[in-house]
């Protein structure tokens, strides 16, 4: 029996009340904590130097507690059985009626093309078997500037389309120009296509969701006008390295209490995370236009990270926000390496410090302010944190000095009673390892999901350990962001490697030697001056001594593999695999490649140029520019001249672009190539014309 039929039904106390235990949970453990530590302070004097400690202990203590919080209510809420307040309760019994015209979009940046359209198939097929994929269009989004990625596409999509009889259903899109990256993709999207549509599922090149969840969303979409957004608990699959084995393991121990806490305490005021999430795109197109910040430029005007704001902006325009933190079936993949991990948290950390400037917005409600502080946060109390370990090294050191010169056998560390600082110290690694001990209570029962309970055990003490060493280099990489994002130090939109996961020697003495040389530092001042910090700040000392070995260690497959193989950090997944899964990393057959040109360089532009029916494709989905240089004509025949004769290699980018862009001059370069004497032609393209029959 489910607590309300529609989520407008949600009563406005039950909201209240849990904001309430949530902030006071949080709260009151904050208050205890800095009680304590101001007790260690009190007997000799609070000086300049520990009011400093306290004002930054309150921050850092208030985080850990309320995410204490998150994941004790997490666990009540299990242990009571479930959430009687959850989106999708609200789904009617009776399903007779097609759901909402929907939009599948998938914005891609010089993605694995085969992976992109094996994840579309997939979801094609897995919606033709609900019945209902005749209500869900697909849309690929393409923002690649490499043009091998761009010409590839192009076939897998003409293939995929031709195989499941799919056009008019899945389409295909290249933008000319790039602007503002997802946001201005998916901005393009809503002005040509959005008025078609009821609702839009934003998808990442890495997701893939499932018919049954994609139609479940759209049905409670239906179900409910006062909602807006819908976003699902996108779970890490397919993870090869060390490091995603660990986050995939991670997420599903102790991620599924935080995503119940999560939405306990905010309900209709989630926040989104911009994929994979189902959007009402009226509403979405109307109110959740993105403004303009202060800045210098247009660059830094832009909102980065813009799915906070738009969950913001959808509430402030009346609709809920909610999130189906239960639903099976919704997928992502992580990072292979820590190189690109820290290369997408540099984005994150400029686009979340970005949202400064909504926290005291006008209209903006209490749960997206809740949300923007804490992804602040998430960046901010790193450097915070090594402010506050600094300052707590210089005070031990002066009160060591002072205890020295006036001969007293007071503690070098605080001047309070030890079992105060006892106290103190059993509260925060209660905090830090209870939700990993609760995470781990909550999976008993499914034990058998994730290897068995001794294996599932070995697992979650092994990722807990692992966890404590990483977190010192995430520290480290997290203050430098966070200060050269200060700095007005801007980062570009790149390419995310999601493929390759060993990262190189050399790269990894470079990333990851300052870290290390931060160690040895550290580790040498305070055996010198205060040695009994050495034992306090172990965990993070050894953390930065071993971020060289770490790196390499968890960017590897093998050792990923190895611990798959002895039944280690396993999910669900990986003893059964979902349909929805299956072969993605299998090529479609439109990108298989003869043998002879396995290993060929712009193999999209051999083919662009080469096949006919690449040629054909790539012209018929060209737009006619409205650019009419005085030059133009001369300036793409020399272009196609050198093409021919020198090779792909002797264009750059930008002049390549320039080729495939101008229909005209792409079909006359396609008729010289046959044409034209083998003398006349560059070897790479007497290479590929004499194993094109392959092919």
């Amino acid at each position: 029996m489910t607590a309300f039929q529609k989520t407008s039904e949600l009563p406005a106390e039950v909201a209240s009340l849990r904001q309430a235990l949530f902030l006071a949970t949080g709260g009151g453990i904050t208050i205890a904590g800095t009680w304590l530590l101001t007790g260690l302070f009190r007997s000799g004097g609070i000086t300049a130097t520990e009011w400093a400690l306290l004002v930054l202990f309150v921050i850092l203590f208030g985080q850990l507690a309320f995410g204490f919080s998150i994941a004790f209510w997490g666990f009540v809420v299990w242990l009571r059985g479930g959430e009687p307040y959850e989106v999708m309760r609200t789904l009617p019994e009776t399903e007779d009626c097609p759901p909402g015209s929907t939009a599948i979009i998938m914005p891609v940046f010089n993605e694995e093309p085969g992976r992109i359209f094996r994840a579309v198939e997939n979801m094609v097929r897995s919606l033709e078997a609900t019945g209902c994929g005749a209500a869900f269009d697909f849309f690929i989004l393409s923002d690649s500037n490499n043009p091998d990625n761009w010409i590839e596409e192009e076939c897998a999509w003409v293939n995929l389309c031709s195989r499941l009889n799919a056009f008019g259903r899945i389409f295909y899109r290249k933008r000319r120009v790039s602007l503002h990256g997802k946001s201005g993709n998916v901005a393009d999207f809503c002005r040509r296509w959005g008025q078609r549509y009821r609702y839009a599922v934003v998808l990442d090149a890495d997701s893939v969701m499932t018919g049954e969840l994609l139609v479940r969303l759209a049905r409670v979409m239906d179900a409910n006008p006062a909602i807006g957004i819908v976003q699902t608990a996108p779970q890490i699959v397919r993870g090869t390295s060390l490091l995603q084995r660990l986050v995939q393991f991670s997420t599903r121990s102790v991620g599924p209490l935080f995503a119940a806490g999560s939405n306990f305490w905010h309900l209709a005021g989630a926040s989104y995370w911009g994929h994979n999430a189902i959007i009402r795109l009226q509403p979405f197109m109307q109110h959740c236009v993105l403004p303009e910040l202060p800045g210098r430029s247009a660059a830094d005007r832009h909102i980065l990270s813009h799915d906070t704001v738009e969950a913001a902006l959808m509430q402030q325009a009346g609709f809920q926000v909610w999130f189906a933190y239960q639903e099976p079936g919704s997928y992502e993949e992580g990072p292979p390496n820590l190189s690109e991990s820290f290369k997408r948290d540099r984005r994150w950390c400029q686009g979340n410090l970005q949202h400064f400037w909504f926290l005291f917005a006008p209209g903006t409600h209490f749960t997206n302010r809740i949300h923007i502080f804490f992804g602040l946060m998430a960046y901010l109390s790193a450097p915070l944190l090594l402010v506050f370990i600094t300052l707590s090294g210089i005070d031990t050191y002066w009160k060591q000095q002072f205890a020295i010169l006036s001969a007293r056998a007071a503690d070098p560390v605080w001047t309070g009673t030890w079992w105060t600082s006892v106290l103190l110290l059993g509260l925060t690694v209660t905090l830090l390892f209870l939700p990993k001990v609760l995470g781990a209570i909550h999976l008993l029962p499914r034990a058998r999901e994730f290897g068995g309970v001794l294996r599932m055990g070995v697992s979650v003490i092994f990722e807990t350990l692992l966890s404590i060493l990483l977190a010192p280099i995430f520290l480290f990489f997290y203050t430098q962001f966070v200060v050269l994002t200060l700095l007005g130090l801007r980062v570009n939109w790149k390419t995310q490697n999601r493929t390759t996961s060993a990262i190189p020697f050399g790269e990894a003495i470079r990333t990851y030697g300052p870290p290390t040389l931060l160690g040895i530092a550290v580790t040498v001042l305070t055996l010198m001056h205060v040695p009994i910090l050495t034992l306090w700040l172990s965990p993070l000392l050894a953390g930065w001594l071993l971020a060289i070995p770490l790196a390499l260690l968890t960017s590897s497959d093998r050792v990923g593999g190895w611990l798959r193989s002895r039944g280690l950090l396993l999910i669900p997944e990986e003893i059964r695999t979902p349909p929805i899964l299956a072969g993605l990393d299998d090529p479609p057959p439109a990108l298989a490649r003869p043998q002879t040109l396995a290993d060929v360089a712009h193999y999209g532009i051999l083919r662009v140029v080469l096949d006919p029916f690449v040629n054909a494709v790539h012209i018929a989905l060209l737009r006619r520019s409205r650019v009419h240089a005085k030059h133009k004509g001369e300036y793409l025949a020399a272009l196609s001249d050198r093409l021919l004769s020198s090779g792909p290699g002797a264009l750059t980018v930008r002049e390549t672009h320039a080729l495939l862009w101008d229909s005209g001059e792409l079909a006359r370069v396609h008729r010289d190539l046959w044409t034209r004497p083998g003398t006349r032609l560059d070897p790479w393209w007497r290479f590929a014309l004499r194993h094109a029959s392959e092919d």
